[in-house]
């Protein structure tokens, strides 16, 4: 009897144990809050949130062969905006293959696009432009600020038609992205479509806000370095300040516009496919554009949501990757001189 009872113990030692995996396309059950925001730069309810607002332009409309579901679609494709990897390296962690991730972060970048409209808007309403102008005044006492514009290269890889006018200034082929962003360092304006050898002056003469700031020039300011035209609308620094007020002028003019540059870093530091430090990205120029715009729109929920960025998982922030710092006008606009002027005899003398 005793050898009997010794035989079934050890018959029951050698059973297999079943294995536990963590199911990897559901990282909401799989990670803790900590493990969420390391791998997927976003926190559990922001997560939750993004899910909800592109579940309906993503679901399939049938489960044959096992279609991804809205969740597992979403989370690849911001694991994919969360890291500088091949999709293949992102889809073999997830168990999905590189021509299903390709179709996935085109399906999810195109549904975030469609909300673009909504998270990222230029304040074009007294309510809206009053807010922004509150909010540089309270952070940096510059007056009448509706925003702080400026350029930044992205890398992607040589585009198959007129690959030589996307090659940068630095060398490589990249798309000069313009933003304008608030004091709270969101993007109020994002053009993402010109080549990396377009000046930011160009791409600023040919936007949309421009267009609107002609129009609408007694409703604030823009701050632009001096890649930038001095308009009535958009203030660059002093040249050659001579004048203490000059100097002034200067000094905060340069904190103040300091926040697009920092609101850049945060973007790209947040969305590593972005940053150079992860290389090109290697997905066909059209949907190149559409997954930059769909970190914008991320970036500023996630900016909404006070979403922090990883410590522990951050390139170097360095200086931002402007489009360009050489002003290419030989002169200031007369108009721009004029209220330049005033403003700095009224504030800073």
């Amino acid at each position: 009897m005793a050898l009997m009872q010794l035989f079934h113990a050890n018959n029951q030692n050698n059973l297999r144990r079943n294995r536990i995996f963590r199911d990897r396309l559901n990282p909401l059950d799989a990670y803790d809050d900590h493990e969420l925001l390391y791998r997927y730069r976003m926190s559990r309810q922001t997560l939750m949130r993004v899910i909800d607002m592109v579940r309906d332009d993503i679901v399939h409309e049938t489960q044959r062969s096992y279609a991804l579901t809205p969740e597992q679609q979403t989370f690849a494709a911001i694991r994919y905006y969360a890291t500088e990897s091949f999709q293949t390296v992102v889809g073999d962690t997830m168990g999905i293959s590189q021509p299903s991730m390709s179709r996935i972060v085109q399906r999810v970048s195109s549904a975030l696009c469609r909300h673009a409209g909504q998270y990222i808007r230029f304040p074009t309403t007294p309510r809206f432009q009053q807010a922004v102008k509150e909010g540089f005044m309270n952070e940096f006492t510059f007056p009448n600020v509706l925003g702080c514009v400026d350029g930044s290269l992205v890398q992607i890889k040589a585009p198959s038609t007129r690959e030589d006018m996307y090659v940068c200034r630095k060398g490589y082929h990249a798309l000069n992205i313009q933003g304008i962003c608030d004091s709270q360092k969101k993007f109020l304006n994002l053009v993402v479509r010109w080549p990396g050898s377009s000046h930011d002056a160009f791409i600023w003469n040919e936007s949309g806000v421009k267009r609107y700031m002609e129009n609408h020039a007694d409703c604030g300011y823009l701050l632009g370095d001096q890649a930038y035209p001095l308009q009535p609308y958009l203030l660059t620094p002093v040249r050659n300040p001579q004048s203490d007020g000059e100097l002034a002028y200067n000094r905060l003019h340069q904190r103040t516009r300091q926040r697009v540059e920092d609101t850049f870093g945060r973007w790209k530091c947040r969305w590593l496919m972005l940053h150079k430090f992860g290389g090109a990205i290697t997905i066909e120029l059209k949907n190149a554009i559409k997954a930059i715009i769909a970190t914008g729109v991320l970036h500023n929920i996630c900016e909404e949501d006070g979403v922090p960025i990883p410590e522990d998982d951050v390139p170097p922030m360095g200086r931002n990757d402007n489009g360009d710092d050489v002003n290419v006008n030989d002169h200031d606009d007369n108009a721009g001189i004029t209220v330049r002027a005033r403003l700095i005899r009224e504030r800073f003398e």
